[in-house]
Order: C-alpha cells, then structure tokens, then sequence
C-alpha cells in the first residue's frame, strides 16, 4: 500500500494577488484582514495587498 496522501507536504495557502502556491510556514509575508490570515510570496505581494486590502481580501461572490 502506498502512502496517505494527505501527508504529503502539509497545507499549501493561496497568494491572494498573484495566484502562486505556497507553503504558510515559508511565506515571505502575511497579514491579517477581517479576521483571516493572507499569506504571500514575497514582500511586493504583500505591499500590494496593503495598498488595497480590500480588493484582495473579499473576492467576488457570484450572484
């Protein structure tokens, strides 16, 4: 039997301004907005997301 394969690498986070991947643990930056934790994958990511938190920190919803 192979491996569970919910134990392969853990969780994985979405960047909220370029899409990208990544690991929480290793994330070049977060911060907090309405209660929810954002991370990023670098400190340009995370500037962006200062610059208008709000844009990234309350998608769309679909009607």
């Amino acid at each position: 039997m192979h491996g569970n394969p919910h134990q392969q690498g853990g969780t994985t986070v979405v960047d909220p301004v370029c899409g990208m991947t990544i690991d929480p643990k290793t994330a070049a930056a977060t911060r907090e907005h309405d209660g929810v934790t954002f991370y990023f994958c670098s400190a340009g990511c995370a500037a962006a997301f200062d610059a208008d938190p709000h844009r990234y920190g309350h998608p769309q919803v679909a009607h």
